[in-house]
């Protein structure tokens, strides 16, 4: 990246008083260091302004611009040309939304390829019986888990890329959670959950749960959960199967504590649900800028 032409150290038009002069920039700093820039926004020529240590500069982009995305250069030439590299780290699936979940989404199917494949049955798989014990549920789980090292690691590594999505969603979105035990015969499952207190009707949680089963498709239900009381709305990609689906979930329990939740509504899933609520959430996290040309 090098500030040659406009700007580069010659006079300034009246018309670019905006810019920075480039021997300001030049002035106390040395070959090596260490500099931070900001991307403002679209410029003049199909350029974009960058704010480069407090420096104003016009920059041609290789990479999809991501205003207000944070950059790091490295001083390379002061003399006879201004060089800064570009040394930004490349995006990761701890900053990318898209690489994130894409890497979540291999996670899980590796892991519940394993589910799947181990005999007797995977407890996702196991049938519930009147009431579904949740509890239990979860305890078969940890059972199973217990007694396989490459499916525990396996979901060591699921549970890791959850945690990781908490730094690039919203803290009001809800925590995410994977928990496959959840309800038998749902896979793809993922969970946001929201702790709510007494300015919202009482102490509980509110529940965003998606994944798909077999005969229903690609549902999702957003429940919330207060003591003694539990309401949902259910939302599916085969809204005929609701009654069906309705009925299984009306006898759950926790432990001895039976919640008998009340549905609220059912009807069919909308599109911007179908790639589930973590991909909703990331959708809305810009993704980061990788690198960019200065020409002033």
């Amino acid at each position: 990246m090098r500030i040659t032409g406009q700007g580069g150290g010659g006079a300034q038009n009246p018309g670019d008083r905006d810019r920075s002069d480039p021997e300001a920039f030049r002035r106390g700093r040395k070959v090596g260091q260490t500099v931070r820039g900001r991307l403002l926004g679209p410029g003049p020529g199909g350029l974009f302004w960058v704010v480069v240590a407090g420096h104003k500069l016009l920059a041609a982009l290789d990479h999809e611009p991501v205003p207000g995305r944070e950059l790091v250069f490295r001083i390379a030439s002061l003399a006879p040309e201004l060089v800064l590299k570009d040394i930004t780290p490349p995006p990761s699936a701890a900053s990318d939304p898209s690489l994130l979940l894409a890497g979540l989404t291999e996670s899980r199917s590796r892991f519940e390829r394993r589910l799947a494949g181990t005999s007797p049955p995977s407890p996702r798989a196991w049938p519930p019986g009147p009431p579904l014990d949740l509890t239990a549920a979860r305890r078969r789980f940890a059972a199973f888990l217990a007694t396989d090292a490459a499916a525990r690691a396996d979901y060591e590594a699921l549970r890791l890329a959850f945690a990781q999505t908490a730094s690039l969603i919203p803290a009001k979105e809800g925590r995410p959670v994977y928990a496959p035990w959840v309800f038998p015969g749902l896979a793809q499952s993922e969970i946001l959950a929201a702790r709510h207190g007494r300015a919202e009707g009482g102490p509980g949680y509110t529940l965003r749960i998606c994944g798909r089963l077999e005969a229903a498709g690609f549902v999702a239900a957003i429940a919330t959960w207060r003591p003694g009381q539990a309401v949902y709305r259910l939302m599916l990609e085969r809204p005929g199967q609701a009654e069906a689906l309705r009925l299984a979930l009306s006898a759950i329990r926790f432990g001895r504590a039976e919640i008998a939740p009340a549905c609220l509504t059912a009807g069919e899933l909308p599109a911007e649900l179908a790639s589930g609520f973590l991909a909703k959430a990331l959708a809305v996290t810009a993704r980061p800028f990788t690198g960019l040309r200065l020409r002033v």
